[in-house]
């Protein structure tokens, strides 16, 4: 054989001795959403595209909202597991129960609000306006639903 042990335990030690640094940091995302009723909330942490289409969020939760946390009028949020990069945070409070925010003719009918609020009048806010990025964990978060 023209490979002996010698060349595999060198072979396994470089294999063995290679940087994982180019595996993605993933982080926490968590904070505090204060609301004004009842009802469960909806968060989603959010990427451009996901933003941009409208679709739901690969990073979403419910957050069911108990009568101690209606006396306080605040719940805690955290998002695990999230690769670095920039996101935005969405959030309502489902007073109606469906499961989704109702939206009339003027724009969302429940509670709602953003990481970085933006509430520009007469349109809904931007992407940039609500973005920050995320390369370490992040906590203590705070967002307003009005």
């Amino acid at each position: 054989m023209f490979f002996g042990k010698p060349f595999l335990i060198v072979i396994l030690f470089v294999v063995c001795s290679v940087d994982v640094s180019g595996q993605q940091a993933i982080f926490t995302v968590s904070g505090e959403i204060s609301f004004p009723g009842t009802g469960d909330l909806y968060v989603q942490l959010i990427t451009k595209e996901e933003f941009d289409s409208d679709r739901d969020a690969g990073f979403g939760i419910i957050v069911a909202v108990g009568p101690e946390d209606v006396k306080k009028g605040r719940a805690l949020f955290a998002f695990t597991g999230v690769p670095g990069g920039r996101y935005g945070i969405r959030c309502f409070q489902d007073v109606s129960g469906t499961g989704k925010m109702e939206k009339g003719m003027f724009g969302p009918k429940e509670p709602w609000g953003t990481y970085r609020p933006a509430r520009p009048a007469f349109r809904a806010p931007r992407f940039d306006e609500i973005s920050f990025e995320v390369n370490k964990d992040i906590g203590e978060i705070k967002i307003e639903l009005k």
